[in-house]
């Protein structure tokens, strides 16, 4: 294994563990050292947010309701009886598309500037990480999505980025968003005539193809319909339930209480404990363990991760219960995450990309509509992933000619100091630059940009290779 200069460690890390390095990040860990930088991000909640970002939380307060509150707020379903509904005068359905309209852009204003700004970088890296592995769709009914996923991600998820697996598998199993986006709102028990719904495999299909065990984890056809049939009765309050702030409600009428097999237990017809103990089941099984620390190396240390360090990260998993921090230790303390043949080799996702040239710009309040168009040509938008694998993290499914061109585009925008809303009409200073990150661009990188026109030099190197990746 060929060592990192010291230089190329503190790049690494800081590229690795937050959005994209920055001047301010650099001079950390020339102060502190990487082991407390690390240390330190692993130990977020000791962080201080700056009081700006504290400012921008406020500035929201339809943000920080929680569920009931907003479905009591906004939800029309909920607010207004099917009578009600069908007497909506156009002035009032064109006020309630507003509303769902302002909400939805300060979501997307709030995630793009705590990406930016939040010094808690790696729980923020860990939330965007988590996301993907659960994901949900905004525009998979919309009306509800929209108002529900902030939520979704701060509470069900940012809350457990770094805390227990298993915490953050029922936070998120639990949660209206994820419950409407694979139906399992809409799972009752067969046995249930009255009503009009029946058993719905989907959520129980993809919790265990996809959130835990993976798609090769040993499961059978009879324990996905198993687990089906344990979650039914999950359901969403409503005017009639009683009142819980996360907006989770158990209909004991449409459960299933016959025994269950699954995954070789038998799990005896009980109610809500039932799906409790599916979960420990799930969060604690080898296979998780195994899945859950690939995509963790696939995500910081390589597209095709070393199979030393998967071994190594499950056992881990496994020995602490699935304590996400203490294997996360483990990965940026483990000899495959310094190797320099993974120094520089992840192709950053458009998501980081754009987010990395604001950091290292520091441009702290980017536009709302300009970023999220340069995301959506990058074909990026947050909230916007269909299916339920979430959005990829690996080079083949972003390097592109096209994707290639448009970045460029950004970064030449973003450089030129022409556009006053996002740079404050400052130009890049190339000299600048490479005083501050001399050791991190190659001598061909910098050799091609000095014999280049200094017009174009900033654009060169927001779009240079050292750039792309991480």
């Amino acid at each position: 294994m060929t060592s990192l200069s010291s230089s190329q460690q503190n790049f690494h890390i800081s590229n690795r563990i937050t959005f994209g390095m920055t001047t301010t990040d650099i001079n950390k860990l020339d102060r502190v050292g990487i082991s407390t930088f690390i240390t330190e991000q692993l130990n977020s909640k000791n962080i201080d947010i700056s009081a700006n970002l504290t400012d921008k939380i406020n500035e929201y307060q339809g943000l920080k309701m929680n569920v009931s509150d907003i479905f009591k707020n906004y939800y029309v379903k909920y607010l207004l009886s099917d009578e009600g509904k069908e007497s909506l005068s156009d002035k009032q359905k064109k006020y309630i598309k507003q509303e769902r309209r302002k909400f939805f852009n300060e979501t997307l204003d709030l995630k793009i500037y705590k990406s930016v700004n939040n010094p808690r970088q790696l729980e923020e890296l860990m939330t965007d990480f988590w996301f993907n592995h659960f994901n949900v769709f905004a525009n998979k009914l919309p009306n509800y999505q929209r108002f529900l996923i902030h939520n979704y991600e701060t509470q069900a998820i940012q809350a457990h980025a770094l805390g227990k697996f298993r915490d953050l598998l029922q936070a998120t199993a639990q949660h209206p968003s994820m419950l409407y986006y694979l139906d399992n709102w809409q799972n009752v028990s067969p046995r249930d005539k009255k009503s009009s719904k029946g058993l719905n495999e989907n959520y129980a299909r993809e919790l265990m193809e996809l959130h835990t065990l993976g798609v090769n984890g040993g499961y059978t056809q009879e324990d996905v319909i198993s687990l089906a049939r344990i979650l039914t009765g999950w359901g969403i309050m409503n005017q009639k339930t009683p009142q819980n702030e996360n907006g989770f409600y158990f209909f004991e009428s449409l459960h299933d209480y016959g025994d269950k097999n699954f995954l070789g237990h038998t799990i005896k017809g009980s109610g809500i404990e039932e799906v409790y103990q599916a979960l420990d089941i799930l969060a604690y099984h080898p296979s998780t363990a195994n899945y859950i620390s690939y995509k963790l190396t696939q995500f910081f240390v390589a597209d095709n991760p070393p199979n030393s360090l998967v071994k190594k990260l499950a056992k881990t998993f496994l020995d602490t219960q699935g304590d996400i921090k203490i294997v996360l230790g483990k990965l940026f303390d483990s000899e495959e995450f310094w190797d320099s043949k993974y120094y520089g080799n992840k192709f950053k996702t458009p998501y980081q990309y754009v987010i990395s040239l604001l950091r290292i710009r520091n441009i702290e309040n980017p536009p709302l509509t300009s970023t999220m168009a340069t995301l959506r040509d990058l074909a990026m938008s947050p909230y916007n992933c269909v299916t339920p694998d979430g959005y990829k993290n690996i080079q083949s499914a972003w390097l592109s000619p096209d994707a290639m061109i448009k970045r460029v585009n950004f970064a030449t925008n973003i450089s030129s100091g022409k556009n006053e809303k996002i740079n404050n009409n400052s130009q890049v200073n190339p000299r600048t630059f490479f005083k501050n990150f001399t050791d991190f661009f190659s001598s061909k990188t910098i050799e091609l940009i000095k014999n280049t026109d200094q017009k174009w030099q900033s654009a060169l190197i927001l779009g240079s290779p050292e750039m792309m990746y991480k």
